[in-house]
């Protein structure tokens, strides 16, 4: 068995700001209690990694550090093998391949907690296998607080990360009809997600027409224009929105929005995700079902990270960007081992509002 190096290489971002961000090589980390060390082959570069990266908006810093990030090693999504397992932990086993939230992804090695961890899907790559815990979870969420079994359902941002997952998990959900929003480039893109109709943004108007659930992805639109959108008892579930930099952000707004829309028959829910391993367990399921698949725009290698977060800054990636960490090394045999727990008896609640 070949050992565990002292040092591994690493992405390090020591200071806020895009420019801040190097490869170095950085001390191998161990597994505390409850905790995983996750051998890794992918990651991917979200937004909400730019938003850590660039400290914005300002109540960033609050939670992840007022003059440095707290976490020297960015990236919080990953997929790769259990390398070393933390006292307390029963349900994995050494050499499983495993997906989840990590802290440190952008490194050979990275450290996460056990019940933020579930076993891979079987029928997909590392890296489509690495886009899922993030936009994937968020998609989930959106889709059941929209409540879409036999509803109309319209997604703003249908070609993005969240909204491609959205659109996937609204059909395998019951939806009779699913809509989404993108750009003519991108629609038959969207079509191939299992979408029933493509909203052309550049020449057509999504709240033009009456939906029972908008999944707002881009949150470009205002609330009157949402109401005139939906029917009576019509769900907004906001998942993002264009406001990056300021103090706090879109905070302000979303909170009024919430305030305001808690009077009528006609609701808006907007939430913080939760790194809740239910979610990993069902979109494993969906994704060997074939009913949900990651859509990677490019594979970055780790000197392009910094590239990446301009890109996804943009607004205009289509699906996800993977990061390649290391060589592939997911096995097949060791997830036929059970881990022992059942999809619904976590509950990992970080912050929630509706």
């Amino acid at each position: 068995m070949t050992s565990t190096p002292h040092t591994m290489t690493a992405i390090v971002q020591p200071a806020y700001g895009l420019d801040a961000i190097e490869i170095g090589q950085r001390p191998v980390p161990f597994a505390g209690p409850g905790q995983l060390r996750i051998k890794v082959a992918a990651s991917t570069v979200n937004p909400m990694d730019w938003h850590l990266a660039t400290g914005q908006p300002s109540i960033v810093r609050l939670a992840e550090g007022l003059r440095r990030p707290r976490h020297e090693i960015p990236g919080r999504e990953a997929c790769g093998v259990v390398d070393q397992i933390g006292s307390g932990v029963s349900d994995f086993v050494i050499g499983q391949s495993v997906f989840g939230w990590v802290t440190g992804a952008y490194a050979e090695y990275a450290i996460a907690e056990a019940d933020r961890i579930w076993l891979a899907p079987t029928e997909v790559t590392e890296f489509e296998c690495a886009a899922l815990p993030i936009a994937g979870a968020a998609a989930f969420e959106a889709v059941e607080r929209g409540d879409v079994a036999g509803k109309r359902v319209v997604v703003n941002g249908a070609s993005g990360g969240v909204g491609h997952y959205a659109v996937q998990i609204a059909k395998a959900h019951g939806a009779s009809c699913v809509a989404g929003v993108c750009s003519s480039k991108n629609a038959a893109f969207v079509m191939s997600l299992g979408a029933d109709q493509v909203i052309d943004y550049g020449s057509e108007d999504f709240t033009s027409e009456r939906w029972d659930t908008v999944i707002d992805c881009i949150g470009n639109r205002s609330g009157r224009e949402i109401r005139r959108a939906l029917v009576d008892d019509g769900r907004w579930v906001v998942v993002g929105d264009h406001q990056k930099d300021g103090l706090l952000g879109p905070l302000p707004r979303l909170a009024a929005r919430l305030v305001r829309w808690r009077f009528g028959s006609q609701s808006c829910h907007w939430f913080v995700q939760r790194e809740d391993p239910r979610y990993l367990a069902e979109l494993a399921v969906l994704v060997d079902q074939g009913l949900v698949r990651s859509h990677l725009s490019d594979t970055l290698m780790m000197g392009d990270v910094r590239a990446g977060y301009d890109r996804i800054e943009s607004g205009r990636t289509v699906g996800k960007l993977a990061v390649k960490i290391a060589a592939a090394h997911r096995t097949e045999s060791t997830n036929a081992v059970s881990t022992g727990r059942e999809a619904t008896e976590a509950n990992n609640e970080i912050g929630v509002s509706s």
